[in-house]
């Protein structure tokens, strides 16, 4: 029995020195680092960034768009000879330079109502962030809240095996001298068994509660992680009976990014719908560009002298037609060099053939595999889709808040109700010990008043706990977010 008690005793203060020296974590700490870490809010914001990333799109896209390309390459067999203009068997480098600029001058306003559109987009997904934020720390201060009520359990038990240990103690020198009989003090002893088999369990759930806040957090399960534990009545809560559901729950429409987020997104599904008729009509765009090119073979001529050759031109004379001669050039011909002659004349090419374009587009769409109506069609059901989540949310709401309310008043009332049992348990642990102490009450019968209190306080303990959570579930709604 004593080498048992002295391990318990080394667990209780192995845990104790435990949470000295890990720093301790209250509600403001766990919220605000569970909003920062946890994997649901982390995800919630890369989906708000991606749609911060379409709207940017979406707005450069009315600015002109203006592209360059160059396509340079070889040409082999017959083709036309960019310098004669002559097809010809002629192997040759080629090189082309465009620059295009296009914008947009109407399209029935599908440009500015997709912006519009995209905005609204991103802000309903900022909106899912803060609800991602809210659902988080709602969760956390419930998992806190349950934390701090298993570390209440666990003092509560430690009091009542310190009390059955000392009752044990005294009865056992009683025993000793035969003033009581052996069967005390064996009643005492298993009792201190059970109350020792009971603090070790509320220390295991303590311990697994805050492996579960852990999770919650995102934190390592081997991670050193102690509570900051402020006693229940240092907590502040709102007076229950002031409270009116009906007041919370217009609070909690103005409030909640649930219902933020789903009417931005109906205004969005709207501007999408409006964007997709316009693109049901003919486009008006300008257009302009510049081009030029250059062209050379891999073989040039050149004058290698000059010879009479007939020119096919004849004289008249009486007798027979006489042909004409002149002196002409004999041509040669040599190879071009790719990293020198090849480039003679780059320059001068480029600047003859020179040249701008511009003018009006009108773009009609006549079909198009049903693509441009189908968007209208599925953008409409976007919209019904829309309304239909903002009833069934804001139902939900109405009933979430009335359900709350209700859980926290009947809480209330549990609390008061457990209240008033503790101090008649209290009264009769009381009056059962002097009468123990008298000897004129039974070891079981002291025992079962004991433990009777014990249940009573914690039953006490759950409910304040629970009251507390409820009436923070209601400050939640009306906006205050969640807090200790």
């Amino acid at each position: 029995m004593r080498k048992f008690l002295s391990f318990l005793f080394l667990l209780t203060l192995f845990l104790q020195s435990s949470a000295q020296k890990a720093a301790k974590w209250d509600l403001r700490r766990c919220v605000e680092y569970a909003m920062a870490n946890n994997i649901s809010v982390r995800q919630a914001d890369i989906q708000a960034r991606t749609s911060e990333i379409i709207l940017k799109q979406s707005k450069y896209s009315k600015y002109p768009s203006l592209n360059y390309s160059l396509n340079h390459g070889l040409t082999y067999g017959r083709s036309l000879n960019q310098n004669t203009n002559v097809y010809q068997n002629l192997n040759a480098m080629f090189e082309n330079h465009n620059l295009q600029a296009q914008v947009t001058i109407f399209n029935w306003g599908s440009l500015n109502n997709t912006v519009s559109s995209n905005k609204f987009g991103y802000e309903a997904d900022l909106a899912a962030i803060d609800k991602a934020k809210n659902d988080i720390g709602l969760n956390v201060a419930r998992q806190y809240l349950l934390a701090l009520l298993s570390f209440e359990q666990t003092r509560v038990n430690e009091i009542q095996l310190q009390q059955s240990l000392q009752q044990y103690n005294n009865t056992r020198k009683l025993v000793d001298a035969g003033t009581l009989p052996e069967l005390n003090a064996a009643e005492l002893e298993a009792q201190v068994a059970r109350d020792s088999a009971t603090l070790i369990q509320s220390l295991a759930n303590y311990e697994i509660d805050k492996l579960t806040l852990k999770g919650l957090l995102n934190l390592p399960a081997d991670e050193i992680f102690e509570l900051d534990t402020p006693p229940v009545e240092t907590i502040p809560v709102d007076n229950i009976l002031l409270e009116d559901p009906a007041s919370v729950y217009k609070l909690a429409l103005n409030s909640q990014p649930q219902i933020k987020g789903n009417n931005l997104r109906l205004a969005s599904s709207e501007k999408a719908y409006q964007a997709f008729r316009g693109r049901l009509y003919p486009t008006i765009s300008a257009f302009g560009g510049l081009r030029t090119s250059f062209n050379n073979g891999f073989q040039e001529f050149y004058r290698s002298g000059s010879s009479e050759k007939m020119t096919g031109f004849y004289t008249k004379s009486p007798a027979d037609p006489t042909p004409v001669y002149a002196f002409t050039d004999d041509l040669g011909t040599r190879q071009n060099k790719f990293m020198g002659s090849i480039w003679n004349g780059y320059g001068t090419q480029l600047k003859d053939n020179f040249g701008q374009n511009f003018g009006i587009a009108l773009t009609v769409p006549i079909f198009n595999g049903w693509q441009a109506r189908s968007n209208v069609e599925r953008s409409k059901l976007d919209i019904e889709r829309s309304k239909l989540a903002i009833t069934r949310d804001t139902l939900q709401l109405k009933q979430d808040v009335y359900n709350a309310y209700q859980q926290a008043f009947g809480s209330y009332k549990t609390f008061l109700a457990r209240e008033k049992q503790v101090k008649t348990a209290e009264r009769s642990f009381e009056l059962a010990s002097k009468r123990y102490d008298l000897g004129v009450m039974q070891t079981i019968e002291w025992l079962t008043i004991q433990n009777n209190l014990t249940r009573a306080k914690v039953d006490r303990l759950i409910a304040q706990y629970d009251y507390v959570f409820k009436m923070k579930v209601l400050e939640f709604y009306k906006g205050r977010g969640v807090r200790l």
